[in-house]
């Protein structure tokens, strides 16, 4: 049983977890991490975004879907993107990672809107940003709106899907993920290099190397400045023991080419960014552990030591989110997880 954990705190003891549950929530929000904070985007991130700047029809022609106007939509994330009044520092979280527009002057409703989110990881605030989103731009515009999410992680993509049927708000996107992105020949590939990089992308990520060394071929002949950004992007995308396959399959002047963009961009880095970023979801899952008992314990709540083993247990942050939510009202522990 935890300490502190009954129905009869001491005044002194209640300050002392109160000032418990602040530090919990304080720690749960500096972990708390993704597209949506002031974080600066990894090369993935925004190397997939750049893929979007550069050929804003990717994904309708991807996916063999009718381009539904005519024009090139252009990027306005400057336009849209403003300034929170009360916290100058921060990007009011309103829309996604790219806004593509494409419009008439002086005629109302021709044209299209594209909003374009990357995901790297599972967010399941994306169930209620997704719509949000799409509604936003809409209303912003008077355009016909389309979302686009590409996702590098199994569990996100198998979220969205359901989203797509499940309960209003539904999810309506054009989903590019390892499932749907269709992979190219060699020649297909340096006819279209843009899709070559993110069929690369997308499919090395998920262990691919011929699909990784396909995009790097189909690239190596492009002008510097892209040349450099989708191997990038590509690179980003493999692990480093996956890069290090792929560089023992390419030509020299492939190495040479690979060799120098790890050096200039920081990519050789990313193995230990990786370990990185897991000891921070492990850090997020700890503070969602430690703000549920600092609730319960707060609360006077008597927490069981089964309880609180299987508290500390849980893997799932969706599931911790749950019993966070749940902590703030319960009257006993075991209430946690009723048809959890």
């Amino acid at each position: 049983m935890r300490a502190g954990c009954s129905t009869r705190t001491s005044r002194p003891a209640r300050s002392r977890v109160s000032k418990k549950l602040a530090r919990a929530e304080k720690n749960l929000q500096s972990r708390s991490t993704g597209a949506d904070t002031a974080d600066v985007p990894g090369k993935l991130h925004q190397g997939t975004l750049e893929l979007f700047r550069d050929d804003p029809w990717l994904a309708f022609d991807l996916l063999g879907i009718e381009r539904p106007t005519s024009g090139t939509p252009k990027p306005r994330q400057g336009e849209v993107e403003c300034e929170d009044p009360e916290h100058p520092d921060k990007v009011v979280v309103r829309y996604p990672d790219l806004v593509l527009v494409y419009d008439v002057k002086g005629e109302p409703g021709i044209g299209i809107v594209i909003g374009v989110e990357a995901q790297g990881g599972y967010a399941y605030i994306k169930r209620w940003r997704l719509p949000y989103y799409q509604a936003v731009l809409a209303d912003t515009y008077k355009l016909p709106t389309w979302m686009v999410v590409v996702s590098y992680n199994q569990r996100m993509s198998a979220a969205i899907r359901e989203w797509m049927v499940g309960l209003p708000p539904r999810v309506d996107v054009l989903l590019l993920d390892v499932d749907t992105v269709p992979k190219l020949s060699l020649e297909r590939a340096q006819q279209w290099p843009t899709a070559a990089a993110l069929v690369a992308a997308v499919h090395g990520h998920h262990g691919d190397i011929e699909a990784a060394q396909i995009g790097v071929h189909a690239c190596m002949r492009l002008p510097e400045k892209q040349r450099k950004s989708y191997i990038g992007t590509i690179l980003a995308a493999l692990s480093v023991p996956e890069r290090d396959t792929l560089k023992r399959e390419l030509n020299m002047e492939e190495k040479e080419e690979i060799w120098e963009i790890e050096r200039n961009s920081g990519t050789y880095m990313l193995g230990r960014e990786h370990g990185r970023q897991e000891g921070r979801e492990h850090g997020r899952r700890e503070a969602f552990v430690e703000l549920v008992l600092a609730l319960l314990e707060v609360r006077g709540v008597e927490c069981d030591a089964a309880s609180e083993a299987r508290i500390r247990a849980c893997e799932e942050h969706a599931t911790l989110e749950r019993w966070g939510r749940r902590a703030r009202e319960v009257t006993h522990a075991s209430a946690l997880f009723e048809d959890a």
